[in-house]
Formats: structure tokens, sequence, C-alpha cells
């Protein structure tokens, strides 16, 4: 693959048409402030924190690619925040920040050449050393399965709506 490849597939994946249906941008379009920080059942993350979640991964991801360019990096927000602390952020800003991170993914990766793909990084809490290709593909894998898991929680909360109605 190439590194092109990757930026397409994260754009395509977050603005485009997909074969999998909507892509995350239209998904997350429509819900409110209100339904956002629901959990449709107490097992199940509400909207708000899978994108939270999201936000969190991605940055960390930049931060990666900050460290190889010797850029300033970013603060990284824990992985899963609770709904108190993301309704202090609100789902505004949260859908804001979520496309911003996903943004900065294409950008920085959107002028490298694919040599980028095989330079290493060290993951400190794992001791691990992965090539950047390990990163992007991780970012693409992890958006997909999130994109199935909001649309089952979506469907649950329009459901559970429908029901209280």
């Amino acid at each position: 693959m190439t590194i092109q490849y990757y930026a397409q597939q994260l754009e395509a994946i977050n603005y485009k048409a997909l074969w999998v249906g909507q892509n995350m941008m239209e998904k997350i379009e429509g819900i409110s402030e209100h339904t956002a920080f629901i959990r449709p059942i107490p097992e199940l993350h509400s909207v708000a924190e899978i994108i939270g979640h999201m936000i969190a991964l991605n940055i960390d991801v930049i931060n990666k690619f900050k460290i190889h360019f010797k850029l300033q990096q970013i603060y990284q927000p824990e992985h899963w925040r609770s709904n108190e602390e993301l309704k202090t952020i609100g789902w505004k800003q949260l859908k804001e920040d979520y496309e911003k991170s996903i943004l900065s993914i294409i950008v920085l990766i959107g002028d490298k050449d694919d040599s980028l793909l095989e330079k290493t990084y060290t993951e400190n809490h794992h001791r691990s050393v992965n090539p950047f290709e390990f990163a992007l593909e991780g970012v693409i894998h992890h958006t997909l399965y999130h994109l199935g898991q909001l649309g089952i929680t979506i469907k649950l909360l329009i459901r559970k709506e429908l029901h209280v109605s």
C-alpha cells in the first residue's frame, strides 16, 4: 500500500460514500446533544464515549508522527472518559475535535512519501517497535470497528426512544 492509499481510506471512511453504508460524519451528524450521552443499556458506551475514545486514539497516532518529525506533541486525553467528563466538553465540541483529529492525520501524512510507512516508532507502554504503516492500518481498523459499534448503539437508542414515546 502507499501512504496516499491510507490518507484516501481515512478520508473515505469519514467523508465519502462507503459500500458499508454511512461514513463516520454522516453517522454522528444527526445525533442530538441529549442523545449523545445516553447509554442504550448500561453495558454499552454512549455515542459521546465512543467518539471521545476515538479522539484519544487519533491523538495518540498524531503524537507518534509528531515525535518522528520532531514536532510539538499535543495533550493526550484518557482513552475512555466518562459521560460526566465528556458533558463538560459538549457534544458539538467532541464532534469538532474528532474531525480535527482525523484531518490532522490526513494532513500529517498527505505530503509524505511511502518510505515513512517503513519507518518505526516505539510503543512506550507496550515496549514494542512497529512501522508507521501498522499505526495507519490500526487507525483505519479502529475507525471501521467503531463505525459499526456506533451503528448498533444508535439503532438501540432509536429503539429505546420509540418505546419511551
